[in-house]
């Protein structure tokens, strides 16, 4: 199972350079900036790396942008982002402005809270600017100068050295057999098919969209009783398009439920049988397969549909799945526990198929075969491109690292054709694949695949020339 994040959010009034100092630590202007209030309205998150720890930067909007009518309320909706997906909270300020009313407001409320934090004095450009900032009672102040790049490596020293260190496993922990995030829309079902999973009532049920508020680690039995098997099921919050997110809550979901993603093995995607089929669904899926997870669709509400709604819904997905190819889709009525038996076992052997490592030998017979069967176009009838030998290099999702003569002439068509059969041949439905080509360093080939002209120099024997063989007449 993979290891999630940790999450930083960046919090502070307007104007104070929280997006400024976001894209610095990220490397790139990626959020807006600029020289007025409320330029940042929706939130982003980007993955950086401090050194060699993986983290996830998350930039909010200003608190307390309207002070005469809802500052109070904007305080406590920015920060209660921080207290729900943050590990840690860089509390940005302002030394030009000095320690304000709205900053005394902030650090009270980040004080209440258990939440790492480290306060951040941006501008400060003049010497001993930070001081003024220690009667905010938050610890000592971290002076930078987000434009101009200063104190920047020695704030990533202290956020590397304050990060809440990871649980360590222990002996007696048991790892489990596979780790199973539920993903869709929201009111599509999710909780109650983990209701059905764990034959009680673990989470919250409601009518209402967006109940779920968090991605919820629970661990249950399976198989035998006394096998001690284990299997991890994460519930995520429901999706909506990144455009809608218009509150602190359903940004909290978006964010926890990317993290499952990255430490799932399989993602089930749930689809309202009742409902048509949606981008946002087809959104989903492609997310669950770049951050690695093996996918398996279930169509919920069945009893909703007839016999003949059901053939155009299928009809339809299958359109619709068209290119995310071997994809398994089961059917289900979570709320009757209809078919849930069936899609976990199912979810737990693509848990198992994701993890799958195969030998070279093997591997290299299907590239063989895999080119025998449809070679791969050539560079504009210039070269040939060959595929020479495959190795794989990781695994969950698999990853295969091919040799050939021309990667950059590798077509996506091509690439589509490769993956397909490799989960054909190795019975590896609903597991993406990523290959890495690279060019041969066989110094006795050329670029085109043939061999290079003999270049060895002449014999040389020691004390007299070499002489010729006779030429036979």
């Amino acid at each position: 199972m993979r290891k999630s994040m940790p999450i930083i959010a960046i919090v502070g009034r307007p104007n104070v350079g929280k997006s400024t100092l976001f894209n610095r630590l990220v490397g790139k202007r990626k959020a807006i900036v600029g020289d007025r209030p409320g330029v940042t309205v929706d939130r982003l998150e980007a993955t950086c790396m401090f050194h060699e720890t993986a983290v996830v930067l998350v930039d909010t909007g200003g608190i307390g942008e309207d002070i005469h009518n809802v500052m109070q309320p904007a305080i406590d909706a920015q920060v209660e982002i921080a207290l729900e997906i943050a590990d840690m909270v860089l509390f940005v300020t302002d030394a030009q402005s000095g320690a304000t009313p709205i900053d005394s407001m902030i650090a009270e409320k980040l004080r209440r809270s258990s939440l790492t934090m480290l306060l951040v004095v941006n501008k400060a450009e003049n010497p001993n600017a930070e001081l003024e900032f220690f009667k905010l009672g938050l610890g000592e102040p971290i002076a930078v100068s987000a434009m101009h790049g200063q104190g920047s490596r020695e704030l990533i020293a202290q956020v590397l050295s304050h990060l809440p260190e990871s649980e360590a496993s222990t002996a007696d922990e048991v790892e489990p057999i596979a780790s199973i995030t539920v993903i869709g829309r929201p009111n599509v079902g999710k909780s109650t098919l983990i209701n059905a999973w764990l034959g009680y009532d673990r989470m919250v049920v409601s009518p209402i969209a967006g109940t779920t508020r968090d991605a919820i680690d629970m661990d249950m039995p399976y198989g035998a009783f006394d096998s001690g098997n284990i299997v991890r099921l994460v519930d995520t919050a429901g999706q909506r398009k990144h455009g809608r997110i218009k509150d602190v809550i359903e940004f909290v979901a978006r964010v926890k439920a990317v993290q499952a993603f990255r430490r799932a093995d399989t993602a089930v995607m749930v689809l309202d049988g009742s409902e048509g089929i949606v981008e946002q669904d087809m959104r989903l899926m492609t997310l669950a397969h770049e951050e690695g997870c093996a996918l398996v669709v279930v169509v919920n509400k069945l009893d909703l549909l007839t016999a003949s709604e059901w053939d155009y819904y299928a009809e339809r997905l299958n359109y619709r799945m068209r290119g995310l190819a071997d994809i398994p889709v089961f059917r289900m009525s979570a709320k009757e526990g209809k078919g849930t038996k069936a899609l976990l076992k199912e979810a737990v052997a693509s848990s198992k198929r994701n993890g799958t490592t195969v030998n070279t030998g093997e591997l290299n017979r299907w590239l063989t075969q895999a080119q025998d069967q449809q070679r791969a176009p050539s560079d504009h009838g210039k070269s040939v491109v060959r595929l020479k030998y495959v190795s794989q290099v990781g695994s969950t999702p698999p990853r295969l690292k091919i040799f050939c003569n021309r990667p950059s002439s590798i077509k996506a068509s091509y690439l589509r054709y490769l993956e397909q059969s490799f989960r054909k041949r190795f019975n590896l439905p609903g597991v993406p694949v990523r290959f890495i080509f690279t060019a041969s360093d066989n110094p006795y080939m050329n670029e085109d695949g043939s061999k290079k002209a003999s270049s060895k120099p002449a014999p040389f024997v020691r004390g007299r020339k070499a002489r010729k063989k006779p030429q036979k007449r």
